[in-house]
């Protein structure tokens, strides 16, 4: 094509018509022209679509994380509910009279002392923050919905650390004074094979009928921060799930899956 076109205009020099020849040359550079404009329009189109398959991976894996955040969320719901029954159960109970050995161990293995962490899926939005794609999300409203929710997360992870980490703390110094009247094992379903009544002393549990005894107040105190400790992380659970379920439908919408 381009000897095609030199040979036009060496034909039309050789011929004098330099008005012709410079009237030629123009329209063939304004067909180059416009050739690369297309060509650089083709390009962008070709660029554009790239990301939008990109975006499009990325919102549906964020989706999916969401969406097992939700099952997580209603699980540990679930657990906090159950440690707050039974620490309400426990709460009601330490007052009655414990009478024998055998009482007051059934008593001391109603509470329950787990510590709930938040742990959510966020290797899709950790992805792309550590790669900066996080622009390659086109809608500013979803962006902006995306980031404000993984930063509340964050807060929110640090404030239940904390909380269980005071909380463990108050259980270590409790340990530490009042040994052999807590058992407890990670596995509590273990705990029949692991202990034996050899393990259990009348004067582990003479407290328990004394509530001002330094000891039942000190207990009582823990239980009830355990308690009321779950009943703040259900709460918190919550809210978490509610805000993940909207910004759950904000992508969808974005994927026009509603």
């Amino acid at each position: 094509m381009i000897k095609f076109f030199r040979r036009i205009r060496q034909q039309l020099l050789s011929e004098g018509k330099t008005g012709k020849y410079l009237k030629y040359a123009i329209g063939e550079i304004v067909l180059v022209v416009i050739g690369i404009l297309i060509a650089l329009q083709i390009n962008n189109w070709n660029e554009s679509n790239k990301l939008k398959k990109e975006e499009f991976v990325y919102l549906k894996r964020l989706k999916l994380d969401l969406e097992k955040d939700t099952v997580y969320y209603n699980q540990s719901i679930a657990r906090a509910n159950l440690l707050i029954d039974r620490n309400t159960t426990f709460l009601k109970k330490i007052y009655e009279e414990q009478r024998s050995i055998e009482e007051g161990k059934d008593l001391m293995n109603i509470p329950l002392w787990d510590s709930e962490y938040l742990t959510i899926q966020d290797n899709t939005f950790s992805e792309l923050v550590s790669s900066g794609k996080l622009n390659i999300i086109s809608s500013p409203i979803l962006k902006v919905a995306v980031v404000d929710f993984y930063r509340k997360i964050e807060v929110q992870e640090n404030y239940i650390k904390e909380f269980n980490e005071y909380s463990r703390e108050l259980m270590a110094n409790y340990v530490s004074a009042h040994p052999g009247t807590i058992k407890q094992t990670r596995k509590p379903e273990e705990l029949a094979e692991i202990l034996n009544t050899s393990m259990f002393r009348m004067e582990d549990f003479q407290f328990l009928n004394s509530p001002s005894n330094s000891q039942f107040q000190a207990l009582e105190d823990i239980v009830l921060v355990y308690k009321n400790k779950h009943e703040i992380f259900v709460e918190l659970f919550q809210e978490l799930k509610s805000e993940s379920k909207h910004l759950i439908s904000q992508i969808g919408q974005e994927l026009n899956e509603e």
